[in-house]
């Protein structure tokens, strides 16, 4: 018998819609002919480190779990181990290991669920190994091979912004400058926090959005500029599908703001701004690649989303042929960013 088995994640989904018992699930290393109904099969636990006869054979992997719909009537700690008996009857064995017991809990399932391995053991072997010792467990197993995220991340990248909205009804000199509007830089700075090196973490965003910073945008001899501000909170799924490569998944709701800059190219004193805020979400998805143990690139696909219902005019006039911004005519302030960056892992 080896002296470490390594167990798959046995996963389920709720198959039997009309049924009330637990789901039994196995994998197959070698097949048996099927024991009789009166062979008695030996229940060992890993959780109390019953030995096992050392020239224990391993048949397969088993484990009994909630199908979505159990009882707990029907999902009691015996009744459940009884089910892993039978089948490993059904699989020519004689002998259950019990390597995980999950036991039901307020957030989680309402019944008891285990696996282990199923075993064909001589009963007349003298010669015993400690279980705890000898197997092991699912979740020591997925432990040892789970490539940690790093617990603190510092992120800094910069790239491309491109705003939304349409141009219909403008005039073409006029939608060229709004399509020039929309176009910009943008650079972003977030920090994530995974404890334990875990997939799942929190952390906060900023970023900013700078309409064609190159160059000067003039329309009816005033200068024009677009700034787009958000702050907000985090959440991150990064997997590391490598030691070097990690992808994520984040989103969250922050600030949005937004500050248009009109200004007399020949006075640059003499200036009015349109200003306005919401609350919005973002959305992106990114992958990096780990330079060094504190180092790493990336590249992001990040969207942005919000609208305003009202704006302020600081020392500006509204043009009264201009729509009035309102519920029925929001402006649509979202932009999309393209970036790269860095990566910095504190620990």
């Amino acid at each position: 018998m080896k002296s470490i088995i390594r167990l798959i994640v046995l996963t389920v989904l709720s198959g039997l819609m009309f049924s009330c018992a637990p789901k039994v699930v196995t994998q197959l290393i070698k097949s048996y002919p099927p024991l009789p109904e009166t062979e008695e099969v030996i229940v060992y636990e890993r959780e109390k480190d019953d030995t096992v006869p050392a020239g224990a054979e391993t048949i397969g992997n088993i484990a009994v779990v909630d199908n979505g719909f159990s009882t707990k009537a029907k999902g009691s700690f015996e009744q459940v181990v009884e089910l892993a008996s039978e089948e490993t009857r059904k699989n020519g064995g004689n002998g259950l290991l019990i390597t995980d017991h999950l036991k039901p809990s307020f957030w989680g399932s309402t019944i008891h669920q285990i696996a282990g391995v199923m075993l064909k053991v001589d009963t007349t072997d003298t010669d015993f190994v400690s279980s705890r010792e000898a197997y092991v467990s699912i979740q020591e197993d997925n432990e040892r091979k789970r490539i940690n995220i790093p617990v603190h991340t510092l992120m800094i990248n910069t790239g491309y912004g491109n705003l939304g909205g349409n141009t219909d009804g403008f005039g073409s000199e006029e939608k060229k400058m709004v399509d020039k509007l929309h176009q910009g830089i943008t650079w972003d700075v977030r920090y994530y926090y995974h404890h334990k090196g875990f997939p799942y973490g929190v952390g906060l965003m900023v970023s900013q959005f700078y309409s064609s910073p190159f160059q000067e945008l003039v329309y009816n001899n005033m200068k024009n500029n677009v700034r787009l501000d958000y702050a907000g909170l985090s959440f991150g799924w990064r997997n590391a599908f490598s030691p070097k490569w990690i992808g994520s998944l984040y989103f969250g709701l922050g600030y949005l703001g937004i500050m248009q800059k009109f200004s007399n190219p020949g006075n640059p004193s003499e200036y009015g701004t349109l200003t306005g805020s919401t609350v919005g979400p973002h959305f992106g998805v990114g992958f990096e690649y780990q330079v060094s143990k504190r180092i790493g690139i990336g590249v992001d696909l990040t969207e942005i989303s919000g609208y305003l219902t009202s704006v302020n005019y600081n020392n500006l006039t509204r043009d009264p042929s201009s729509p009035e911004i309102s519920s029925e005519n929001r402006l649509n302030v979202s932009r999309i960013n393209a970036t790269v960056g860095v990566r910095y892992y504190l620990k």
